[in-house]
């Protein structure tokens, strides 16, 4: 149940929401975010192909009537994909009316007397435990003055850390990469091969996030090796999920490629095995299953692979919901829960940091605690230089989280989601990235 206090000012009037919860009064169960995804996937793809029907038709047909019956078909092809989806979702709400029914006869055994003599349990609907931080953190952060003091302190900062590897193995960086601190750099222990650890990765460390994470360049294509320290990184870390916010372009046309991106190709790097086990490149993000497995070795390892390609330098993503969509799925599905993870971009320090920084404060949210994105910025700031690179990428971490807590309370209709989705679309439209400063204190 929500209520508005308004906040008095001496011109502008605000409204602060409150949470309060009724005891009494039945509360909503929070809506299921990867079916409202998939739906808008399905929505998108209709909308698609209608656009492509409208050009053609503006193109016009020759065989008029040809054209119509393809139309028919076409439609009659939608409808029987609607059909399935509707026959997918009823199977999916009797199997969880099923297995709820069996619980219920489990949980009601017992004498007669017992059943007559006490009243029916009232089972209520969990309610999201992120709902009161979410609307804190609403009401303290949905102002773009702040967010813009945000990102000017956090520019303003340096970390004078230790770069000997960096400088020592120039030519394993991309050119323009940020320097990487010696402290938690990455190093690898493969013997005998020219004598060099260094690979531009570096470890992250967050506080009570129970999983290994390595944010990193992706790799120089020029020099197989270079692939290879990849994914000796890959194996020897135990990797089984990665995220790439790499564009196609930075993949293709290369001289080595980083992964076959069709099933059931492979290729050898070096000494490692790079297979490809698993591809569904239908949606947003693409995904894949690399197996990783070094000469002499037996036991690979199996990466997921989630490659988003939209995301270009110095910006927010242009859409929010693949970033929403591989966050639920890291925090909510069981194979992935104990994942140590990978996060790629080109310099491997914008994108990926920006990724890695809403990934945790949606963490944050969803054990009940108010995230200050400015401090957790901060602290990835410290393990990995240039991690906040410009204000609208910045801001775009502010994005993905307001868009998160949209779509957990459900209803667009609400005055407050109302307001959090016109924040966001402020957000979405603020112009090109400003360039970071040249002097800089030290923290």
């Amino acid at each position: 149940m929500y209520h508005k206090r308004k906040k008095k000012k001496r011109k502008k009037k605000e409204v602060v929401y409150v949470w309060i919860v009724d005891m009494d009064e039945e509360q909503a169960a929070p809506p299921d975010l990867m079916a409202e995804i998939r739906n808008e996937e399905i929505r998108e793809a209709n909308q698609l192909a209608e656009r492509k029907e409208e050009m053609k038709k503006e193109e016009g047909k020759r065989d008029e009537s040809k054209y119509e019956r393809k139309e028919e078909k076409k439609e009659e092809e939608k409808e029987e994909v609607k059909k399935e989806e509707v026959k997918k979702e009823e199977k999916k709400e009797e199997k969880k009316d099923d297995s709820k029914y069996e619980l219920s006869k489990y949980e009601n055994k017992g004498s007669e007397e017992e059943k007559k003599s006490s009243p029916k349990a009232q089972k209520r609907p969990k309610v999201w435990l992120g709902m009161p931080a979410s609307l804190n953190f609403f009401n303290n952060n949905r102002d773009i003055r702040k967010i813009r003091s945000e990102f000017d302190f956090l520019d303003s900062l340096i970390c004078n850390k230790t770069t000997e590897a960096f400088d020592a193995n120039v030519s394993r960086n991309r050119s323009g990469s940020p320097k990487i601190y010696d402290d938690n750099r990455v190093q690898l222990n493969r013997p005998g091969h020219e004598d060099v650890n260094y690979i531009n990765a570096s470890f992250i460390t967050l506080k009570d996030f129970n999983h290994k994470v390595i944010v990193a360049q992706l790799p120089q294509f020029e020099n197989d090796s270079f692939v290879e320290d990849f994914w000796q990184m890959i194996y020897q870390e135990q990797i089984t999920l990665c995220y790439l916010m790499v564009p196609d372009k930075a993949l293709k046309n290369t001289p080595t490629a980083l992964f076959k991106d069709e099933f059931g190709l492979y290729q050898y790097i070096g000494k490692m095995f790079i297979n490809n086990r698993r591809t569904e490149n239908s949606g947003d993000p693409k995904e894949y299953t690399i197996e990783v497995l070094p000469e002499g070795n037996s036991d690979a390892v199996m990466c997921q692979v989630h490659h988003h390609a939209a995301w270009q330098h110095l910006q927010q993503p242009p859409k929010t919901r693949p970033m929403i969509k591989m966050i639920h799925q890291f925090l909510t599905e069981k194979q992935v829960q104990n994942a140590n993870v990978c996060v790629v971009s080109v310099f491997g320090c914008g994108r990926a940091c920006s990724f890695l920084g809403a990934l945790y404060a949606i963490n944050q949210l969803n054990n009940g605690i108010e995230p200050n994105i400015c401090e957790i910025m901060k602290d990835i700031k410290q393990q990995r230089p240039r991690a906040t690179e410009s204000f609208v990428q910045y801001a775009g971490i502010y994005a993905v989280v307001f868009d998160y807590i949209s779509r957990k309370r459900g209803s667009k209709k609400d005055p407050i989601n109302k307001d959090i989705n016109r924040f966001i679309d402020e957000l979405n439209d603020l112009t090109p990235a400003s360039s970071p400063n040249e002097s800089k204190p030290v923290f």
